[in-house]
């Protein structure tokens, strides 16, 4: 015989695995939320992109719409849970061939024993009938094991969803990174052209004062405001920085990588008609994560603790919707805030374009001019920061339907 020393203790074995599996979605391991080197994906297109898609995620410039891919493919956070939760699903395809195997031999033992003339005894009828149900015990864990992996490894499956709602978090925090960089990218441009708009008008003014006619309060506010300039640009220096060190990290570079992170595009001001604050509500409502673990939270069956349950289920989501109402209002009220910003940079335009053509023929001074340039590039910061503002606030509203609201 090949296997007559197995011990029911096998199929004990297996058991516990199953008992590891509840309706059929394997409980993963929890896994690090540290990153220490950046990950690598391997060089083979992944499933699902073309190869001009790949080389477009390869490359040393980051566009807006790929931070999702690029968090998926190259985040080393996002690589260390994909590579364990498949590699979960590989011990669990080799627990159920080891299965069959066994179940295989037992079938074989089981079939010498009778071939070999074994069952004319009491013992070794005893024997063949323990043999029989040890291959029926593994070939039944063996299936039990084989539906929970095919289960598991289905398209958009449950217990999949840890590593989905890593992505989707990382992907949030990487757009208000993204956004952020863009903001202070634009507001130091801004500041570094107001700057040397100060700069022209401190010098014009002293030039004026030995003319007579400016006087020296008059300089001293114009060094204020070349200082006040001076000193808000080189603040803005480390905040950029940061925010585009913060960008590269969560998309899988490294610190010494320089990718060039592009423009953030302009709000879609088309998508705030598709908003439905009842039905986005209770799609955030049907997806928050937080809302999910406390519906699956177990309870005992006594009325107090099933009543609390719901009470507090009932409590999480009059809060959510609070917050969901929160955030349209902010999205509204950011949208004025665009529109006038919009209105006051065309306005600022056509100050411009008349103050070129006044300057040109010398019908208004150098520093009324720079006074009206002066003004277009605040208008022009402005309708850019609140273009941003308007678009963070419709991506934290999109994520709150996803489930990514915190009650």
């Amino acid at each position: 015989m090949h296997k007559n020393t197995k011990k029911i203790w096998q199929v004990m074995l297996l058991t516990t695995v199953i008992v590891s599996i509840t309706g059929n979605a394997l409980v993963l391991p929890a896994y690090a939320t540290e990153m220490a080197e950046p990950g690598k994906v391997k060089n083979a297109i992944p499933e699902g992109y073309d190869q001009r898609q790949w080389e477009l995620l390869q490359d040393n410039v980051l566009e807006y719409e790929e931070l999702g891919d690029r968090i998926q493919l190259f985040n080393p956070n996002m690589i260390s849970a994909n590579e364990m939760y498949w590699s979960a699903m590989d011990d669990v395809k080799d627990q159920y061939m080891a299965a069959y195997e066994d179940a295989r031999d037992y079938g074989e033992d089981a079939d010498d024993l009778k071939d070999a003339g074994g069952l004319s005894t009491t013992d070794g009828q005893i024997l063949y009938a323990t043999l029989r149900a040890y291959e029926k015990a593994m070939k039944s864990a063996g299936d039990k094991i084989s539906r929970a992996y095919r289960y598991n490894t289905k398209t958009n499956e449950s217990s999949y969803e840890p590593v989905r709602k890593g992505v989707k978090q990382l992907t949030s925090g990487a757009q208000q990174a993204m956004i952020g960089y863009n903001m202070a990218a634009a507001q130091q441009k801004t500041l570094q052209t107001m700057k040397e708009m100060y700069e022209k008008l401190y010098h014009a003014t002293v030039s004026m004062q030995g003319l007579g006619m400016a006087t020296d309060a008059d300089v001293t506010a114009a060094k204020k405001n070349l200082l006040n300039a001076e000193s808000a640009l080189a603040g803005l220096d480390n905040t950029v920085e940061s925010l585009g060190s913060t960008v590269k990290l969560l998309t899988g570079w490294t610190w010494e990588s320089k990718p060039q992170i592009q423009s953030v595009p302009s709000a879609d001001l088309s998508k705030l008609e598709e908003l439905n604050l009842q039905e986005d509500t209770a799609s955030a409502i049907r997806n928050n994560y937080t809302l999910i673990d406390e519906r699956h939270r177990k309870t005992d069956r006594s009325s107090t603790r099933v009543k609390s349950k719901f009470r507090s289920e009932e409590q999480m989501e009059q809060n959510l919707s609070i917050q969901m109402e929160q955030l349209y209002q902010e999205i509204i009220e950011k949208k004025k805030n665009y529109e006038a910003a919009c209105t006051a940079y065309d306005q600022a335009v056509v100050v411009k374009n008349a103050a070129d053509i006044q300057f040109k023929n010398g019908s208004i001074s150098q520093i009324e001019y720079l006074g009206q340039m002066l003004s277009y590039y605040q208008a022009e910061g402005e309708k850019t920061n609140a273009d941003l503002s308007l678009r963070q606030a419709m991506e934290l509203y999109y994520w709150a339907t996803e489930g990514l609201l915190d009650i």
